[in-house]
C-alpha cells in the first residue's frame, strides 16, 4: 500500500511541473499584453495630447491675428504668412488676401502632429472709416461744401437755436465728387483720445478746393480711388438679427401701440401711435418709433433726459420706418449698445445722445431691393425735421443706402430753415449724396404794403462763383446776399466702431481696415 501510495506522489509531482509553467506562461503572455496595452494607451494618450496642444497653438494663433488686426492696419500691408511660438510648441497663420472677406489658415504644431482651422476674417464696410461719407451712386455731378465763420450766436424766442459759426469735422471725410471749404471751416483729428491716431484725412474723386482761412489737417487726396464694393443685402438682415420688431408686434396682436406688459421691448418700441397719427400718414408702410413706453420722465422738455436702455449687443430688424421722434419730450438719453435696421427711411426728428461711454447706436436705413439687388424703396434718412422736429445734438453711426437729408420735409421733399446747426457724435454716411443745405436767404415778393418775406435755400455755384437760389439756380441780388444766414455742422467722429470690442453689432460688411470679428471656424 506504501508502494502504491509513493508511485502516484511521484506522478502527481510530474504533473504539477508542467502546470506551473504553463501558468507562469500565461502570466507572461497578459502581463505582455498588459505593458503593450498600457504602452499603447500611453502612445495614444501623448498623441492626443500632443493634438490638444497643437489645436490650443492654432487657436493661440489666430488670437495673435485678432489682436493685429484690432490695430490700426491695411491687410495688404500685412505678411502672407504669420508665425509664432509658445509654450513648447508654435503656429503659423496663412492669409488670403485675393478675396473680401479673407481667409485665414492657422497651424498649430506639437512636435510632429499638427491642426488647422480656417475662419472668415471679416471688416466693416469702408463707411465707417469716415465722419463723412458719401458715394454718390447716381454718378451726377455732387459737391460738398464747408463754410462759417467763427461760433454761433443764439436768435429769436426758441430755446437753443443758434445761427452762425463755421463747420467743423473731427475725422476723415470720403466724398465721391469734389469738394470745397470756405472761410473758416477745417476738417481735425477725431476727439480725444483719438486711439486710431487719424489725421483728419479729406479723400475726394474729383478735385479739392480751400479758400479764406479753411483747413484740412491731414492729407488731402483728389482723384482718390473709390473704395472696393461691398454688399448690404448679403448682410441677410431678415434672419442675422436678435429681434424681428415688426415680427414680435405681428406675434403679440399689436398694430398701434406698445408691447404688452413684461415684454422686453415694451420701453424701447411703440408701433403706429395714435398720438402721432400725422406722422404715420407720411410714410406707406408701418412707423416703429424709439422710445421707452414710460414717456417723459425726467429733466426739462428741451434737455431729452428721459432714459432709454436699447440693450446690449441686440440687432433690431423693422419692416417699416423707424423714428426718433416724441411727443412730450425732445429727446433721450439711450444707453445699451445696438443696431437698428430699417426697411423704410429713418426719420430723426429729436435729440439722443449716450447716457455712458459704453453705450453705441448704429442706425441703417436699409431700404427694400427688388431680386437684382437694386433699391426700390426707402432707404434714406431724414436729419432733422421741419414739421415735427427740433434736433440739434445727436449721437450715433448713420449708413444710409440712398440719401442723408438735413431737415427736408418728406412730403414736398425740400428743405426748410432750421432753427440751430447740430453737433453729431458719430458719423453719417450715404451711398448716393449727403445733402445738407445749410444757408439761406429771405427773398422778398411783393410791394408795399402786400410784402412777404419768405426764406429760401441758397447755394454757392461753384462754377460761376455766385450764390443762387438752391432751388430755382437763379443768381441772388445784392439784397438777397445780405440776408444770408449759416448754420454751423459739427461731427466728431466716434473712433469706438473700430474696435470690435466696443462697435455696435451688424454693422455692413465689406472693407478691408476695421476689423468685425472671425466666422465660419472650420477645423480642417
Amino acid at each position: 500500500m506504501s508502494l502504491l501510495n509513493d508511485k502516484m506522489f511521484r506522478r502527481q509531482k510530474g504533473i504539477a511541473l508542467p502546470l506551473v509553467i504553463a501558468f507562469a506562461l500565461i502570466l507572461a503572455i497578459v502581463g505582455f499584453a498588459l505593458l503593450t496595452l498600457a504602452h499603447q494607451e500611453i502612445v495614444q494618450t501623448k498623441i492626443e495630447t500632443k493634438k490638444m496642444q497643437a489645436f490650443y497653438y492654432a487657436e493661440a494663433g489666430l488670437a495673435k491675428l485678432q489682436e493685429i488686426l484690432q490695430k490700426p492696419v491695411v491687410l495688404g500691408d500685412l505678411d502672407d504668412v504669420i508665425t509664432g511660438s509658445i509654450d513648447e510648441g508654435s503656429y503659423r497663420i496663412d492669409l488670403d488676401f485675393d478675396q473680401v472677406p479673407c481667409y485665414a489658415i492657422a497651424t498649430g504644431i506639437s512636435g510632429s502632429v499638427q491642426k488647422r482651422i480656417r475662419v472668415q476674417a471679416y471688416f466693416l464696410a469702408p463707411t465707417f472709416e469716415n465722419a463723412v461719407f458719401a458715394m454718390n451712386n447716381t454718378g451726377n455731378p455732387y459737391a460738398f461744401q464747408l463754410r462759417g465763420t467763427g461760433n454761433p450766436v443764439p436768435y429769436g424766442m426758441v430755446p437753443g437755436a443758434e445761427r452762425g459759426g463755421a463747420d467743423k469735422i473731427y475725422g476723415d471725410i470720403f466724398i465721391d465728387g469734389d469738394a470745397y471749404l470756405y472761410e473758416e471751416s477745417s476738417i481735425n483729428p477725431p476727439p480725444a483720445p483719438n486711439t486710431w491716431e487719424l489725421a483728419g484725412d479729406l479723400g475726394a474723386t474729383g478735385n479739392v478746393t480751400l479758400y479764406g482761412s479753411s483747413s484740412v489737417s491731414g492729407t488731402i487726396s483728389t482723384n482718390a480711388e473709390e473704395p472696393p464694393a461691398w454688399d448690404i443685402v448679403s448682410m441677410d438682415y431678415p434672419n442675422n438679427n436678435t429681434h424681428n420688431v415688426s415680427q414680435l408686434f405681428a406675434s403679440a396682436g399689436v398694430s398701434s401701440g406698445h408691447l404688452p406688459s413684461g415684454h422686453e421691448l415694451r420701453d424701447v418700441f411703440v408701433k403706429n401711435p395714435s398720438d402721432r397719427a400725422t406722422e404715420c400718414a407720411t410714410t406707406t408702410g408701418d412707423d416703429y418709433f424709439f422710445e421707452p413706453s414710460t414717456g417723459f420722465v425726467t429733466g426739462g422738455p428741451y434737455t431729452g433726459d428721459t432714459p432709454l436702455n436699447a440693450g446690449q449687443d441686440r440687432i433690431y430688424y423693422v419692416d417699416g420706418d423707424v423714428w426718433v421722434e416724441s411727443n412730450p419730450t425732445y429727446g433721450f438719453k439711450m444707453e445699451g449698445k445696438a443696431t437698428i435696421v430699417a426697411t423704410g427711411d429713418v426719420h430723426i426728428c429729436d435729440n439722443l445722445q449716450y447716457k455712458d461711454n459704453s453705450s453705441l447706436l448704429g442706425l441703417i436705413a436699409l431700404g427694400k431691393y427688388d431680386s437684382s439687388g437694386n433699391l426700390i424703396s426707402g432707404g434714406s434718412i431724414y436729419f432733422g425735421d421741419p414739421v415735427y422736429g427740433n434736433m440739434s445734438v445727436f449721437s450715433a453711426m448713420m449708413y444710409a443706402a440712398k440719401d442723408f437729408l438735413f431737415n427736408v420735409d418728406r412730403i414736398t421733399y425740400k428743405p426748410a430753415e432750421p432753427d440751430s446747426g447740430f453737433t453729431i457724435t458719430g458719423s453719417f454716411a450715404a451711398m448716393n449724396q449727403v445733402s445738407i443745405t445749410r444757408d439761406w436767404y429771405t427773398k422778398t415778393v411783393g410791394t408795399w404794403p402786400y410784402v412777404s418775406n419768405t426764406p429760401k435755400p441758397a447755394r454757392y455755384n461753384t462754377t460761376s462763383n455766385l450764390w443762387v437760389d438752391a432751388e430755382t439756380g437763379a443768381a441772388l441780388t445784392t439784397t438777397q446776399k445780405s440776408t444770408l444766414r449759416h448754420y454751423q455742422m459739427i461731427v466728431n467722429y466716434d473712433d469706438r466702431v473700430r474696435n470690435q470690442e466696443t462697435q455696435p453689432p451688424g454693422l455692413p460688411r465689406g472693407g478691408t481696415s476695421i476689423f468685425a470679428g472671425f466666422s465660419d471656424w472650420e477645423e480642417l
